[in-house]
């Protein structure tokens, strides 16, 4: 087990990276794919909204992760937008072209026996007791427990805590890779911590955004990014980030606000996109960044 704690998750990331290369707990090789390994890699953020970083060798993948966002906050489990931006989802897909990996779907959309979805859940929970320990999400669930799956889903609960007047998210994985995986998720997760923020600061004006805890039970590198890796190291990893959220993407049942996202569901498609402004300042971004890069 190792510890990361600091400002940011630009300086924290070239930390693991470093002691993923250089000073790894194990060496395994699952699927007879060599890897570093770090367990039960614990990692905490004290301002979690500079959520991405700017390396010469290799940076945050701004494009993907726009197309991303938008395909994890449309709630559809179809690939048919997000696999031309990473070939790994058409490897994942089933004959349905559906994925299990959709986290949007999983907790905007799913629902419980009582009709709350997983975020809903969550933000409800708060709302009833500010001092609550059951504002969680699941994400990987039961079902996914098969013979011959191809995405198990890495991430396993979310969860919310409001403290002193700070609204703290801890996720909990399974699985990490470090290179093509956690950078990603990570701004997906905390654009997910602002939009409770925001629904929670309806209910609590005082309220504010606290600390981000990420625990990988398996952090990992692999062989084939070991070069790639040592070159990174070499370089600065500077701290920026995406646009603050400043307007609701979704309403607090998961379901879409209409007038920024109704274009994506029940599966979004490139005809559909419009590239006008809709004053919501992540989805701008996100449309910007697919539309011109």
């Amino acid at each position: 087990m190792k510890i990361y704690r600091g400002k940011y998750i630009a300086d924290l990331y070239k930390d693991i990276l470093t002691d993923l290369l250089n000073n790894p707990e194990y060496i395994s090789n699952p699927r007879d794919m060599e890897v570093k390994e770090i367990l039960n890699c614990i990692i905490e953020v004290q301002e979690p909204n500079m959520n991405l970083y700017k390396n010469k060798i290799r940076g945050s993948k701004e494009k993907y992760i726009a197309a991303e966002l938008l395909w994890y906050f449309s709630g559809t489990r179809n690939v048919d937008f997000i696999e031309k931006y990473a070939k790994m989802w058409t490897n994942l897909k089933n004959d349905k072209d559906e994925v299990n990996s959709a986290y949007g779907y999983l907790i905007f959309k799913e629902e419980n026996k009582d009709k709350y979805t997983q975020y809903e859940w969550a933000i409800t929970s708060l709302k009833k007791d500010k001092d609550s320990r059951q504002a969680f999400m699941h994400f990987n669930k039961p079902d996914h427990q098969y013979d011959d799956n191809k995405d198990q889903v890495c991430t396993l609960v979310a969860l919310f805590h409001i403290r002193e007047k700070k609204l703290h998210m801890t996720l909990n994985m399974r699985s990490n890779d470090i290179i093509l995986g956690f950078m990603t998720d990570y701004v997906f997760f905390n654009i997910l911590h602002q939009q409770a923020y925001l629904h929670l600061k309806e209910y609590y004006p005082e309220l504010q955004i606290g600390t981000y805890t990420h625990t990988s039970h398996s952090m990992h590198l692999y062989a084939r990014d070991y070069e790639k890796v040592e070159q990174m190291l070499k370089e600065p990893f500077e701290p920026y980030s995406t646009p603050l959220l400043n307007k609701s993407i979704i309403n607090e049942d998961g379901l879409f606000k209409t007038t920024y996202f109704n274009i994506f569901h029940p599966v979004i498609k490139d005809k559909e996109i419009k590239f006008d402004r809709t004053g919501n300042s992540i989805i701008d971004w996100c449309l910007n960044n697919i539309k011109t890069k």
